[in-house]
């Protein structure tokens, strides 16, 4: 346990030395500002969005970012001789690339009830937050390790987005009717958008909430598994 800990928290350090978690704050920031200028009905709308991006796009970035820096530096080798298994090191990067995503939703959550005084069921948001998060990480360390660099890693990102993303913001805005949901809650951003809208708008269809969070659980469980693990271990070792 006490391994894990010192992993964690040279993980985290590792987030602010490479400026990823600098940058996922000055994101935030931007939201801040723009609920400034926006009013309640607008940033009730609008938030579930915004936290739905930095969950499944910019955690994604972020950890591709982090991922390729460490392989520059040979950071990741380093770290397999160290005390901690190989699943150890893995869930580190996991529990970091989370808390990104939660560092968000916080944030973001925060704004709306200081600037605009909105409050909703806080208790659930982190709940989806934290299982989008993990499906998410999972989805960006499969990109990250079948990519040769960061260039090679934002071109799969583009490609994910586009089949992926693009659609769920789509039909955030009612491009896409309401009768092809259950269509696109084989997306992972989707179903991610699913859940964080409806713990902000209080709006929950329980039949699809618990379909989205089963799905997002058995995709990271999966990817894991047998995606992300064994490529994890092979890329370590050959550094």
């Amino acid at each position: 346990m006490s391994s894990l800990k010192k992993l964690i928290a040279g993980e985290l350090k590792r987030l602010v030395r490479y400026k990823i978690l600098p940058v996922s704050l000055a994101t935030v920031i931007i939201w801040i500002v723009l609920f400034l200028f926006i009013s309640e009905r607008e940033a009730r709308e609008i938030a579930p969005l915004l936290i739905f991006v930095d969950v499944a796009a910019m955690s994604i970035l972020l950890l591709g970012a982090s991922h390729h820096l460490e392989k520059q530096e040979g950071t990741i080798r380093s770290m397999m001789v160290m005390p901690g298994s190989p699943g150890q090191i893995l869930a580190t990067k996991t529990v970091a690339s989370m808390v990104l995503a939660l560092e968000s939703a916080v944030a973001t959550s925060a704004a709306l009830f200081f600037i605009h005084g909105v409050t909703f069921n806080y208790a659930a948001l982190l709940l989806f937050v934290t299982i989008a998060g993990a499906a998410h990480a999972a989805i960006g360390f499969a990109l990250s390790l079948r990519s040769r660099d960061f260039t090679s890693m934002l071109g799969l990102l583009m490609a994910y987005m586009f089949l992926f993303t693009i659609p769920s913001i789509l039909f955030h805005f009612d491009v896409i009717y309401a009768k092809y949901e259950w269509l696109l809650m084989v997306s992972p951003s989707h179903a991610t958008n699913h859940l964080i809208t409806s713990a902000v708008s209080g709006n929950f269809k329980i039949g699809m909430t618990i379909a989205g969070c089963l799905y997002l659980v058995i995709l990271a469980a999966v990817l894991f598994k047998f995606a992300v693990y064994p490529r994890f271990k092979d890329n370590a070792a050959r550094g």
